[in-house]
């Protein structure tokens, strides 16, 4: 796909909002690196040209002035095969249609309530949007980086997600109520969002995946427990929810949304997916949400399970947890506030007193979700680079789909261990799982 790239393809793209410049030359740059990216891949393109400026009114000369920029290119795999192995094309449209049709009707409908300081801004600027292509604004260029997927999130990184997605929550929340019509327009199937992984469709595709998955996962938190009756204990509803064959559809009954606090969420919000831009001091200035290949319309706790369980320690959550719910409840509570005309609050997810129950009960409920997707995430997060899938490789290196078998990552170092036998023990603690 990286092919289709060219000077006039880029020039074309510029126009738009640039059209005083003309480009002279770009080059390319792979985006991401092994394990840091699985469905698409990424380019950085670095274009550089010249801007047009006059000297005066009075005087005609013009100055060409240098110009250049960094974009992001998203791309289909080149390799059919991994595509169909990956199910890469219906995610990529799943993207296409967050920044074709949600995000700018969430956002239109933010700015009749809020100015632009206060307004949620936390998505990149996407220049282009099709069903195989994606071009976006480098957040590089910005200053913003990634925090190690190895390390996951520090508390404060943590905080600062969670306030984001409290705003990016409220605007499908408000929304919902003042522009009902309006709203569940977005969610029509024929050109928008369908569900990523947990869909009762695609069960039997991922029968094998998430049995091997969860294979590897009791085997590791057997190895990380040594005394025989924490294995007792834990294992055995470990197995009871992974083991008994009924996984995928509790997972699916999971992401199914439930009124009135269903959103769209995120749908992927781990450490590679989450940029932070630092003050000169070392405080984080700003959040940026990226990869929106598994937006979903269900609970807002899908998103904060997926964050808290699969990108946190145990000691942090032992510490932090419910000062960060109230913290993501606090922010929530006050954006759907401010985007909602006081003779619209009739629901009572404006009371907060009970959509702080709700919040809570909802997270519990999701436990067992931030779980089943650790059986891939935490060895995904804590593995090699050398551990992951190539996307990158020759196109013709693979021949056909029976010759790609797809399986989980695997690794088995000691932090994978810990960290998935840490979860499975809280969960069953807390009465979660």
């Amino acid at each position: 796909m990286a092919s289709k790239i060219s000077l006039e393809f880029l020039q074309e793209l510029m126009n738009e909002e640039n059209p005083d410049v003309t480009l002279s030359s770009f080059q390319l740059a792979p985006g991401s690196g092994r394990g840091d990216n699985y469905t698409a891949m990424l380019y950085r393109v670095y274009v550089e040209g010249f801007k047009i400026k006059r000297n005066s009114v009075e005087n005609d000369d013009n100055v060409k002035q240098p110009w250049e920029r960094s974009i992001i290119y998203k791309c289909l795999p080149d390799s059919i095969v991994r595509r169909e192995a990956y199910k890469s094309d219906a995610l990529f449209c799943n993207e296409v249609a967050f920044y074709t049709k949600i995000n700018p009707a969430l956002l239109s409908f933010q700015r009749e309530f809020l100015n632009d300081s206060e307004s949620f801004k936390a998505i990149p600027h996407c220049y282009l949007a099709r069903n195989d292509v994606l071009i976006l604004e480098d957040l590089h260029c910005r200053g913003f980086s990634m925090a190690d997927r190895k390390s996951g999130l520090t508390t404060e990184q943590c905080a600062a997600v969670l306030k984001e997605l409290a705003h990016f929550h409220a605007l499908s929340l408000a929304m919902k109520q003042q522009r009902t019509e309006e709203f569940y327009e977005l969610l029509n199937l024929q050109d928008g969002i369908s569900e990523g992984l947990f869909d009762v469709e695609h069960e039997e595709w991922y029968r094998g995946y998430y049995n091997v998955a969860s294979r590897n996962a009791l085997a590791m938190v057997k190895e990380a427990l040594p005394s025989e009756d924490d294995r007792t204990k834990y294992l055995k509803k470990f197995d009871d929810f992974v083991g008994d064959g009924t996984f995928f559809t509790k997972m699916v009954s999971l992401v199914s949304p439930n009124e009135p606090l269903a959103v769209f969420c995120h749908g992927d919000c781990w450490t590679n997916n989450i940029l932070f831009k630092y003050s000169p001091e070392g405080t984080i200035d700003e959040v940026c949400l990226v990869d929106f290949q598994l937006v979903r319309y269900g609970s807002p706790a899908l998103d904060l399970a997926n964050l808290i369980y699969c990108c946190t320690s145990r000691d942090q959550r032992a510490e932090h947890l419910t000062d960060l719910l109230k913290m993501y409840h606090e922010t929530l509570h006050t954006r759907l506030m401010q985007l909602t005309d006081e003779c619209q609050r009739c629901s009572q997810i404006y009371d907060k007193d009970t959509l702080w129950e709700m919040i809570d009960e909802e997270f519990h409920k999701c436990g067992k979700f931030g779980l089943g997707l650790a059986l891939d995430m935490i060895p995904i997060s804590t593995c090699d680079s050398d551990q992951a899938p190539d996307l990158y490789q020759d196109k013709d290196a693979d021949t056909s789909i029976d010759s790609l078998e797809i399986i989980p990552v695997w690794t088995s170092n000691e932090l994978c261990r810990r960290k998935m036998a840490d979860l499975v023990q809280e969960l069953v603690d807390k009465g979660d799982l």
